[in-house]
């Protein structure tokens, strides 16, 4: 298992190994620094390099260590074996002792020397000393590998600064880097969202990747399913490799230090100040320093942790007295309570057995299920005491419950939320909360209905009893009911499914809801932000349905704005804002900036991407697989799959087992994942109507026969009408798009016509390939071709220039036939490697005969027509006519396109991930 997570991490550091490699046999420089925290890969990378340089040069190995740092020169040792303890006083006998070594080594015959110093951070001044003149002398080179930039290495880094060494940074690994590291140490598919994770908390370091899959896995929080992993819950336990170095860590260190470490682990972020109280500003520069400890991005007066499980680690070595202690000495200097509190120092509280006032705690549970920690919300409004809080409370609380999939819970919590609500924040924000219930337990529409009603009486009865008619800022409360009642009036018709019926009411909303429009006078409601965010989602969402992809784009733009606008907006929330921002993007064809939605999603804190990571993992399945790329959308859906079984609170399962189901299907995939499509129908729950349309779509066709002649199966047509019938044209896109891939070209004649209205680069390429097809024109569907990969749609490219194979087939023309098979397997690489099962009979229906075979082998070892005529007792015109079909039957017209093509032809593969 070592040796598999050295090799892993030298494959990530090959790019770093090999500029290091370059700099220490640049003739310019004396040789190389490279920096990095424990657990960067400074010995993986160390032992990649010296592999690269193997025969090059010859490596002398030296480490540093603290008992050897008390000791002058001990590390220089085993290069002084003529010295005796007089000759240690004197620094230039030490270096004339060590030069000696390694000429007698030079002179010998043996490569030059590359003195490997470890663990350089740990070297006595003496011997400090002694590598730079060595270094200088260019007599050998240094290869240096150090923690930290601490005052033993400044000699040696001084030389980087005049240029007579380089010096390498080891950087903390990226996300897509650590996404590969957890594939690779897991050897299989790994939910995106969960290496994202996994990335925040080890803070990009390989060896704490390494120490959180080991501990997450062994406690159940890790877990693979059908062959695919992903994270349950958020890591807890610490391996005890990262306890021992936060052990190292505090031992190493003066007690001001120690104090100053313990009190950040604890608090997560504290200012200068504060930390100075507990020991000096120079204690605090020193941490600052050695890496430690770090200035917060936004704000450099707050202090944090560098390395998230250092602060993990320390705090679980201090007792509770401690930690109380701690509090108090900085308590006058930092915040603890109040909206400048963090939720650390909150959490910190609690555990200090600290009286909190009721409305910092109700903040707190706010700012809690904003950032999705939905325990630590719950936690915080079970504190309150305050009777007139308590309905307030029990709302955070449903919220956190809606969060982790709690929907009993939830109701419980909310039953007597409106009616009882005390004033009109708690009301609004019960409203609000009532609303996601009914949308997360797939109610029907009239529900939503009825809440409006109910928030309409009790806020006319709080006004009553204000006794002013109308509430505080009347006219701006009423206007914002209105737009809050027609928001929910839309929500209720979506839930419904048939956007056909959603008529002047939604239009209404979508009217008030214009994103170029000023925000209403009225914004004195927590949930303001929140709930016009959502309204532009459920905008964006209805007019991705009837396929105005721009106006989707723009409304969704405008969520996006109000939610940025309210940063306790709830977690749940910005998800389904998200969501229909990445559908419009998606069903639109904006692939790029799909793309760069789902990588910046995945920068997410850990309790959303916990939540959401199902939900990410697939749309990024989702965005291959429209462009064609079946295997790589595959392993994206796999772990997503597994991970919506556990949190999907868009209800996407169904959706995600069909496309799962059809994209095994059509890749001849022998995993579990070809069961998924059979599961959609038995799972329980629909999800949204279009989704639900399209994953029983997806499931069609996955289960229908393969490689035979029988007619496609009727259910597909079907449930596009039935998406026509609904106002569902972005389903009824997909499914007719899957209609043709199946081979029912009937419906390419209703797809013209769906597209002919359907904004956005993937409408205008399947406008182009039904076009085509329903006119039976092999000239337009190659034209249709290039306009797919134009579109990225490269699937729908390679099905178009297989439409064409085919009508060439069928009239004979061969020539023209095989130019466009051997097009299409030139533009193998261009169209993703993707081919559909249809094309095999055609690619191989024209096959060569044994006499041709042979007639080819002969040219391609460069014998003429008469060289074979004579080899086979023919005539010279009966060879030249056998050149002939076998130039037409590959679809050449000379012999210099031979090899190449009949090369292609040999290694076929049989590889299938369409229809």
């Amino acid at each position: 298992m070592k040796a598999q997570e050295n090799q892993a991490t030298s494959f990530l550091r090959s790019a770093e190994a090999e500029d290091i490699a370059n700099r220490l046999l640049d003739p310019a420089l004396r040789g190389a620094v490279v920096l990095g925290q424990d657990g960067m890969g400074k010995t993986a990378v160390a032992a990649e390099v010296l592999t690269r340089l193997e025969g090059i040069v010859e490596p002398y190995r030296v480490h540093g260590s603290p008992v050897l740092s008390r000791i002058p020169y001990a590390v220089l040792t085993p290069f002084m074996d003529s010295s005796d303890a007089r000759d240690l006083e004197s620094p230039l006998v030490v270096l004339r002792n060590i030069r000696r070594y390694f000429r007698a080594r030079a002179e010998a015959g043996h490569p030059q020397a590359l003195l490997v110093v470890d663990d350089a951070h740990h070297l006595d001044e003496a011997s400090s000393h002694v590598l730079v003149q060595l270094a200088l002398s260019g007599e050998l080179r240094l290869f240096v590998l150090s923690r930290s930039r601490g005052v033993q290495i400044q000699e040696l880094l001084s030389l980087a600064r005049d240029g007579l060494m380089a010096r390498v940074d080891l950087a903390p690994l990226t996300p897509d880097a650590v996404h590969k590291l957890c594939t690779h140490l897991l050897d299989g598919p790994v939910l995106s969202a969960s290496s994202s994770i996994l990335a925040q908390m080890s803070g990009g370091n390989p060896l704490y990747v390494k120490a959180l899959i080991s501990a997450a896995s062994r406690n159940g929080e890790l877990v693979q399913r059908n062959q695919a992993w992903f994270l349950r819950a958020l890591p807890t336990a610490l391996e005890p490799t990262v306890q021992d170095l936060a052990k190292e860590l505090l031992s190493g260190r003066t007690p001001a230090e120690r104090s100053i470490l313990e009190a950040v682990a604890l608090a997560g972020l504290l200012p200068r100040s504060a930390l100075a109280s507990l020991g000096t500003q120079e204690a605090v520069q020193s941490l600052l320093d050695d890496g430690y400890l770090e200035a917060a991005p936004d704000v450099p007066d707050l202090i944090g942790y560098a390395q998230p499980l250092h602060a993990d680690a320390v705090r679980s070595l201090v007792p509770p007295m401690r930690s109380i202690t701690i509090r108090s000495q900085v308590r006058g200097h930092a915040p603890g309570t109040g909206k400048s509190a963090s939720l650390a120092h909150l959490s910190w509280a609690l555990d200090c057995g600290e009286q909190i006032s009721g409305q910092d705690l109700l903040e707190g549970a706010r700012r809690a299920n904003a950032a999705g920690d939905s325990e630590l919300a719950h936690r915080l409004a079970a504190a309150i005491q305050d009777e007139s809080l308590r309905m307030a409370a029990q709302v955070q609380s449903a919220v956190a419950h809606l969060a982790l999939g709690n929907i009993s819970q939830a109701k419980r919590e909310l039953d007597d939320a409106v009616a009882a609500a005390p004033d009109t924040d708690t009301l609004d924000a019960a409203v609000l909360a009532s609303a996601q219930l009914v949308a997360a337990s797939a109610r029907p529409g009239n529900e939503m209905q009825t809440l409006t009603g109910a928030w309409a009486s009790r806020d006319a009865e709080l006004a009553a009893g204000r006794g002013d008619g109308t509430g505080a800022d009347g006219t701006g409360r009423a206007a914002w009911l209105e737009t809050g009642t027609a928001v929910l009036a839309v929500w209720a018709r979506i839930l419904d499914g048939n956007l056909l019926q959603a008529g002047p009411p939604a239009a209404g909303a979508l009217g008030s809801l214009d994103p170029e429009a000023g925000q209403p006078a009225y914004s004195a409601t927590p949930v303001f932000h929140e709930a016009r965010a959502l309204g532009f989602a459920l905008a964006a969402e209805l007019r991705t349905a009837a396929g105005t992809i721009g106006e989707a784009v723009r409304a969704a733009h405008g969520a996006r704005t109000e939610i940025l606008q309210d940063p306790q907006a709830s977690s749940m929330a910005r998800g389904q804002v998200f969501v229909r921002r990445a559908m419009a993007l998606l069903h639109g064809g904006r692939f790029e900036k799909l793309r760069q939605l789902l990588m910046a999603e995945r920068s997410a804190n850990p309790h959303y991407l916990l939540a959401y990571g199902g939900t990410i993992g697939l749309l990024e399945g989702a965005l291959e697989i429209r462009q064609g790329r079946f295997r790589e959308g595959l392993l994206r859906l796999r772990p997503a799959v597994e991970a919506l079984r556990s949190r999907d609170p868009e209800r996407l399962l169904p959706y995600a087992l069909g496309m799962a189901g059809y994209a095994a299907s059509v890749t001849d995939d022998a995993s579990p994942a070809i069961k998924y499509a059979a599961e959609v129908d038995a799972l329980g729950y629909t999800g949204p109507k279009g989704c639900w349309l399209s994953a029983q779509a997806f499931a069609a066709a996955a289960l229908a026969p393969q490689g035979t002649e029988e007619p496609p199966p009727p259910q597909i047509r079907e449930l596009a009408a039935e998406a026509r019938d609904a106002g569902q044209l972005a389903a009824e896109k997909d499914i007719l798009e899957l209609a043709l891939a199946v081979g029912d070209l009937k419906q390419a004649r209703r797809l013209v016509d769906l597209t002919d209205s359907f904004e956005g680069a993937e409408a205008l390429a399947l406008h182009a390939y039904a076009a085509a097809v329903a006119a039976d024109n092999p000239e337009r569907m190659v034209a249709a071709a290039d306009e797919a990969v134009r579109c990225r749609k490269y699937l729908v490219a390679v099905e178009c220039i297989g439409h064409a194979i085919r009508y060439y087939g069928a009239h004979n023309n061969l020539r023209r036939q095989r130019a466009l098979i051997q097009q299409l397997r030139r533009r193998r690489e261009e169209l993703a490697g993707v081919t559909v099962s249809y094309l095999s009979p055609s690619v191989h229906q024209v096959r060569l005969t044994r006499r041709e075979h042979e007639i080819v082998h002969l040219l391609l070892e460069g014998a003429s027509t008469r060289d074979i005529a004579t080899r086979f007792t023919l005539s010279q015109r009966t060879v030249e006519g056998h050149v002939y079909r076998i130039y037409v039957k590959l679809g050449i017209s000379r012999r210099t396109e031979l090899e190449t093509v009949y090369r292609a032809l040999e290694a076929e593969p049989e590889v299938h991930t369409g229809r």
